[in-house]
């Protein structure tokens, strides 16, 4: 239970660094308040971590990065573009932690070329569109129509009026669809299943042991309880 909730949460922070980089380009306050929220949200984690740690000089030295990551540089700073380069890098330092549950649940039930071939049918089929509907003057109107459509939500600002693009519209519904349930069924798989666990050689000379029960001498029983506490605290290393 409570590595899946940490997969949920790793998850939860690599979009809120994500976020960060995508309010880049907007100076609403709502918006400068959002990203102050994230970069607070990442510092507690970070000491959080920090604290934690058996050896705090240990993680200081092999995590450096996290630290630039959360200097509040940008609220020091008011060169516009300075400021957004130091986001980005800021996002490319901070997801490095939480980027890989994202990944496991990418190449879940090959999500991860699912994915890459409904971004390929969007892009290829907004040419048609473009072409051939009144009402869509630009390729960017066209891909945004290709996307509202593929994702079902149909804001109805376009509509297709020709046959061809009728057409092409079911088309991008139906993969829309498809698209929808392998992220559910992908997220689902991921979460419900237990994670794969490498069998290391303490694990397999406790499986051995513990077949044989009956045979166990005391030293025995001791050198396993020995290899279980060095393996509990291996993992809680681990997930600091």
């Amino acid at each position: 239970m409570r590595h899946k909730f940490l997969l949920i949460y790793e998850v939860l922070l690599f979009f809120l660094a994500l976020l960060s980089v995508i309010l880049i380009w907007y100076t609403h306050p709502i918006a400068r308040y959002i990203n102050f929220s994230v970069w607070l949200i990442f510092a507690v984690d970070v000491i959080t971590r920090l604290i934690k740690s058996d050896n705090k000089t240990d993680y200081i030295k092999k995590n450096p990065f996290d630290f630039i990551a959360i200097n509040p540089f940008d609220s020091i700073f008011q060169l516009a573009r300075f400021v957004r380069l130091f986001r980005v890098v800021r996002f490319i330092l901070i997801s490095k932690h939480y980027a890989k549950p994202v990944i496991s649940i990418l190449k879940t039930n090959g999500l991860d070329r699912l994915i890459g071939i409904t971004i390929s049918l969007i892009l290829i089929f907004s040419i048609p569109v473009m072409l051939v509907e009144p009402s869509i003057n630009s390729y960017q109107d066209a891909v945004w129509w290709s996307i509202v459509t593929s994702t079902t939500v149909g804001y109805g600002d376009i509509s297709p009026s020709t046959v061809i693009g009728r057409i092409i519209a079911v088309f991008l519904m139906l993969i829309g669809i498809g698209l929808i349930g392998m992220v559910t069924g992908a997220i689902a798989t991921f979460f419900i299943k237990d994670p794969v666990k490498s069998v290391t050689p303490e694990i397999e000379f406790i499986k051995q042991k513990l077949d044989r029960y009956e045979e166990l001498s005391d030293e025995d029983i001791g050198r396993i309880i020995e290899m279980l506490t060095y393996i509990k605290e291996k993992k809680n290393k681990i997930s600091i």
